[in-house]
């Protein structure tokens, strides 16, 4: 009975031993990286979740909600991965978007289309490659990558129109599009306009003359 009692006591303390050495292994490979992310030998986390790990479901509410077909993470590269902000990432094969919920609830889509070695975040939602502008996860139809000049991820402009959330602004003069001041105020030679949640012409406005009160946005 004793020598049970001691071979149950030794195998017991190996087997901490081992769990011990197992969780200090993950604890060493376990790399912190920007936004809430970090990696392992082989996954990724977003605030300690692996990003390959949605249920169908929660898969299934994404796409009711954007009402289009999205791509999960299944297989992305833990070594090459890299936030490049809040909302973008990438490894050496794809470039992902953060979708999120109530600050708490989130889901990684590729970005199928996009070049990850020439992919460039511009502003919060807003990035291009050399092929392609992005708004989000989805392709600008029709805005030139090479021209774009970002004013901030909502409103920016290419050498053919001035776009506000990834649809062209009617009747703007492309050339002498420029913001004015506050980061809600836009010019071009004849109008000012205002721009939030909608775009607006400011009635009575000189755009020769015009200003406003400097202000940070954070679009």
């Amino acid at each position: 009975m004793k020598r049970a009692k001691w071979f149950n006591i030794l195998l017991v303390s190996i087997i901490q031993a081992s769990c011990l050495q197992h969780s200090n292994s993950d604890v060493k490979n376990h790399e912190q990286l920007a936004y809430n992310y970090s990696r392992d030998l082989e996954f990724v986390y977003y605030r300690g979740e692996r990003i390959d790990q949605k249920t169908p479901k929660d898969i299934e509410f994404l796409r009711s909600y954007l009402k289009r077909p999205l791509v999960t993470p299944a297989n992305a590269d833990c070594r090459s991965f890299q936030p490049l902000s809040e909302q973008y990432s990438k490894d050496k094969n794809r470039v992902y978007f953060r979708w999120i919920r109530g600050g708490k609830q989130f889901w990684l889509v590729e970005i199928t289309e996009a070049d990850p070695e020439s992919f460039e975040v511009l502003g919060s939602s807003l990035a291009k490659d050399k092929n392609h502008v992005w708004r989000k996860d989805t392709k600008v139809v029709g805005a030139d990558a090479e021209t774009t000049e970002a004013f901030t991820g909502r409103v920016w402009k290419d050498h053919e129109n001035a776009w506000f959330c990834g649809v062209p602004i009617k009747g703007v003069d492309v050339d002498s599009f420029e913001p004015v001041g506050d980061g809600y105020h836009y010019r071009d030679v004849n109008k000012v306009y205002w721009i939030f949640n909608v775009v607006k012409v400011v009635k009575g406005a000189n755009p020769k003359n015009f200003s406003s009160r400097p202000h940070k946005t954070t679009d």
